[in-house]
């Protein structure tokens, strides 16, 4: 599997709750009501993963989510590369805007190797 794998830092005046929020109850909505059907199709994987505050809280993560997208190869990663990238894409990339700094964002093209399901 290819991935996408993005490391994702809230904007400074959002908190935790806040970005994870609207990322999962407006972003994703808007992502899946926008992407085409070939894109949809080609996507196997997507999670979210946010970060989890741990002590008492002082600490602040170095990434506030690790969202991950899979696809099947890298046919299907291009095929989504060239929406996210293109004019249509920006509906997307101009809502990311609201709600992360765009500038901390790390995003790695992976390839999954011996996954281990339990």
């Amino acid at each position: 599997m290819i991935k996408i794998v993005a490391m994702l830092k809230r904007r400074p005046d959002l908190t935790l709750d806040d970005f994870s929020r609207y990322y999962e109850r407006e972003h994703a909505p808007l992502f899946a009501r926008t992407i085409p059907p070939a894109v949809d199709r080609a996507i196997v994987h997507y999670v979210q993963n946010h970060a989890v505050v741990l002590g008492d809280g002082r600490a602040e993560p170095p990434y506030d989510c690790v969202t991950e997208i899979g696809f099947a190869d890298l046919a299907g990663m291009r095929l989504w590369s060239a929406f996210y990238n293109g004019p249509d894409g920006a509906v997307l990339r101009e809502d990311e805007e609201r709600f992360m700094d765009t500038s901390k964002r790390v995003v790695v093209v992976t390839e999954a190797r011996f996954p281990v399901e339990r």
